[in-house]
């Protein structure tokens, strides 16, 4: 049996990567690197989202009505 990943792993890959697209961020001046930081930056938030629904164990999204 293949054992999941814990959401806690996947936080800590989320805070590493939004930290190297902040860093990128502050660091270059070129437009195009910038955008891919912020890229980054945006896929670490929806992984962070992807985590805490999977330990909340509600990963269909909210219910309507």
């Amino acid at each position: 049996m293949i054992a999941a990943i814990e959401p806690t792993w996947s936080l800590v890959l989320a805070s590493l990567v939004f930290t190297i697209g902040a860093v990128g961020l502050l660091t270059r001046r070129n437009p195009l690197f910038m955008f891919m930081c912020i890229e980054l930056m945006l896929n670490a938030v929806n992984l962070t989202f992807v985590a805490l629904a999977t330990k909340r164990g509600a990963i269909n999204g909210p219910s309507v009505g």
